[in-house]
């Protein structure tokens, strides 16, 4: 396998060109490797409106599935490997496993305690003010785990709604699990889209996350991309007129053949001054632009000036002017 089909150019760069100003002789730059899926990242250029349309949706979805106040914003976008993701997550989350038709492999909805208890808190009563959020947790209970079922089926809806012009997505049977073990099928170096919403909900404030491998939506990466094709197109159309205007200007060479006959070396090195090359003009006579036949037309006078008449335009293609239209 060539080597940039493994490390990208800024990566060759790295490896291979000393830095004079903090390296050693013989030493080598420093590189952010993870700078190289950020990158990846920054090509779906779609991602970042269609992530506040999906916080938008989902607000409004969350108001009417719980009956509350709520405030949504659209957080961080983050490509992580998975043994990462899973380390930066809180020890006490509900984690929700749908499958997102047309994508490969199954989306993942991440819920954090302390929102669900306030759920919970706000269904049924209980805990008042902003001790909720900060109670100790070894665990969720089975009315939190509901709950976060029916967090996760918002962000899916809000999901599908903001995607809906770029990629239809088909939801398929969702399951919640109390721990993070539902991503334990995940290569640890498999790459995750992290999707962050920030969530205000009464005294409680924070994130749920929605997860994609990324292999799953890289083959759809053009839906999510700049439209580059037409950009281009719309720079030719630019252009077109300028040289369309300046072609017409642009000077050639017209010569026209009246006779020609072959003679012999000898006879040539024999011409001298005074020597008569008899010739036998021709009723056409050839005419060419840059050395390319356009014409044929007849040898005469025009307002007492030599001039040729033209009788046929050259046909595209054919060594001279004998076959073409006739234009007398």
């Amino acid at each position: 396998m060539a080597g940039n089909e493994i490390l990208s150019e800024g990566e060759l760069d790295a490896l291979t060109q000393g830095d004079s100003g903090t390296s050693s002789p013989g030493g080598y730059r420093s590189f952010d490797f993870g700078s190289r899926e950020q990158s990846l990242l920054a090509r779906f250029t779609a991602l970042p409106g269609l992530q506040q349309r999906q916080a938008e949706q989902l607000e409004g979805l969350l108001e009417a599935a719980f009956a509350s106040e709520f405030g949504v914003v659209a957080g961080a976008r983050r490509l992580v490997p998975c043994a990462d993701f899973l380390a930066s997550l809180g020890e006490v989350v509900a984690v929700t496993t749908v499958e997102l038709a047309p994508l490969a492999g199954a989306c993942y909805i991440v819920s954090p305690a302390p929102l669900l208890s306030q759920l919970v808190n706000n269904y049924f009563g209980g805990v008042r003010g902003s001790t909720v959020a900060k109670l100790d947790r070894a665990g969720l209970t089975p009315s939190e785990l509901r709950l976060a079922e029916r967090v996760a089926e918002q962000v899916v809806a809000a999901l599908e709604s903001a995607w809906a012009e770029k990629l239809p997505l088909q939801p398929g049977t969702a399951s919640t699990a109390a721990n993070a073990d539902a991503l334990g099928a995940i290569a640890p170096r498999e790459n995750l889209l992290q999707l962050a919403f920030t969530v205000d909900c009464g005294e409680s404030t924070s994130d749920v996350l929605l997860v994609l491998p990324f292999a799953a939506l890289e083959p759809w990466k053009a839906r999510f991309s700049a439209p580059r094709k037409a950009a281009s197109e719309a720079s030719e159309h630019t252009w077109e007129p300028f040289f369309r205007r300046e072609l017409l200007a642009v000077k050639v060479e017209l010569a026209g053949m009246l006779a020609s006959r072959e003679i012999s070396l000898g006879e040539v090195l024999a011409l001298g001054v005074g020597s008569v090359i008899e010739l036998e003009m021709p009723d056409a006579v050839e005419l060419h632009v840059e050395g390319v036949p356009l014409a044929s037309g007849r040898f005469g006078r025009n307002r007492d000036k030599k001039a040729i008449r033209i009788l046929r335009l050259a046909e595209p293609g054919t060594a001279g002017g004998h076959t073409g239209r006739n234009h007398e």
